[in-house]
């Protein structure tokens, strides 16, 4: 496997945006653990979060572009990385406006291109959902669909993720936007039998109505939560993410 390319003969961009269904459901994880996976395979790639909020002086080096850049191995400075840094953990919007700070959506698209131009191949983060505010005017599906990237949408495998995750393709099916899968993710443990029920009815009925391709459930890790690095190197090879890494791929292969 490794070796691989992702081959595009078009100017138009090359990668994927990796959006949630809700904040704390594994978004980041799941971005890191692609990432890593492609890194692995010889795969030049670059990463982006826009915006991240919540990051304080102290734990910058555990952010979540901090780590996307590290599953990468790149040496893009953070500043492409992640143009826009804000300490209250809130909506972009209202984080910048609290650190009377304005977002410019141009600023994030320059940036984006430049990546484009010295990567093969470039993952977007988002922030929270798709319809988070980030500009007074713009949202995360309005930047979405100004990157024209297709999406990796990451939705909690448990109870309540049947509505968001169907809410948010919905979202994405009606401006167009191609989704190269829906990853459910355990963000907590399963230890009960009716979570389990939860979880198994969660999956099977988002195999028949999402209409499209169903990745997962990946489960919870401790080891993740004990030590990030070492545990993201086991997830990268999971077979939750060698999958979302074919369709990826293949994605790239339809849209060149």
């Amino acid at each position: 496997m490794r070796g691989s390319k992702i081959n595009h003969h078009d100017s138009g961009p090359r990668g994927v945006f990796i959006t949630a269904t809700d904040t704390g459901v594994g978004k980041t994880l799941v971005a890191a653990a692609l990432v890593s996976h492609l890194r692995q395979r010889g795969i030049d790639i670059g990463v982006m979060k826009p915006v991240e909020t919540g990051v304080s002086r102290s734990n910058r080096a555990g952010s979540d572009g901090a780590r996307l850049r590290r599953a990468a191995e790149c040496h893009d400075p953070m500043t492409e990385v992640c143009p826009y840094v804000f300490r209250l953990p809130m909506a972009p919007l209202t984080a910048a406006h609290a650190e009377q700070q304005t977002i410019r959506i141009a600023t994030i698209l320059r940036t984006f291109q430049a990546l484009c131009r010295k990567h093969d191949f470039v993952a977007v983060e988002g922030v929270g959902g798709v319809h988070v505010p980030i500009t007074d005017r713009i949202d995360g599906l309005d930047l979405i669909q100004r990157m024209g990237l297709p999406v990796i949408v990451v939705g909690r495998s448990g109870l309540g993720g049947i509505n968001h995750a169907l809410l948010t393709l919905h979202a994405l099916h009606q401006r167009k936007v191609p989704v190269v899968a829906l990853v459910l993710n355990q963000p907590m443990p399963v230890r009960t039998k009716i979570a389990r029920m939860q979880e198994k009815s969660t999956l099977t009925l988002l195999q028949r109505l999402a209409k499209v391709p169903v990745v997962g459930p990946i489960p919870y890790s401790s080891r993740i939560q004990q030590n990030w690095n070492e545990g993201l190197v086991q997830l990268a090879w999971a077979v939750e993410i060698m999958r979302l890494a074919k369709l990826v791929t293949a994605s790239g292969r339809e849209n060149s």
